[in-house]
């Protein structure tokens, strides 16, 4: 694996991440967990981070391997004047858990496969922060990022 052009927080060899999965009865309720958890990292950004977000739904070339269908966040970047990829919801239906026999007994007793959701958000959201309310003079955190404001003044020759 080669890694080219590394951005901090965007584009790097290590980063954290908050990642979560679970498996339903049906593929309703997974689908229904994909888009609750769009639905809360999508508040994230605009209501902590102050940046808004437009939802959609990957390609089928773009979506998650392995998953059926993969919602995404994305934000955009005045400063290029492109979109970015913010956070991903995957629903991956029963894929895995054929592979890994995941399954439930139901209340009729029969064996079932589970429908299952994954979903992460990483510090790709500080490079985000950063990129959108930053410029060449300096960033300027939303308040509920940073509820004390500090101004620091460069002295000349001091």
């Amino acid at each position: 694996w080669e890694f080219k052009q590394p951005t901090p927080f965007l584009r790097t060899r290590e980063f954290l991440w908050q990642e979560g999965h679970t498996a339903h009865a049906s593929g309703d309720e997974a689908m229904a967990m994909v888009l609750k958890i769009l639905d809360l990292y999508a508040q994230v950004y605009e209501d902590l981070l102050a940046v808004p977000v437009v939802k959609g739904e990957k390609s089928q070339g773009e979506k998650f391997a392995g998953g059926d269908t993969t919602t995404t966040l994305e934000a955009f970047i005045s400063e290029n004047g492109r979109g970015i990829q913010a956070a991903t919801s995957h629903y991956l239906g029963t894929n895995f858990a054929k592979m890994f026999d995941i399954s439930f007994e139901d209340d009729d007793g029969s064996r079932k496969l589970v429908s299952q959701s994954s979903w992460g958000l990483s510090t790709r959201s500080l490079g985000i922060l950063a990129m959108v309310h930053g410029d060449d003079r300096g960033l300027v955190l939303p308040p509920r990022v940073a509820p004390v404001q500090v101004i620091v003044v460069p002295i000349p020759g001091g």
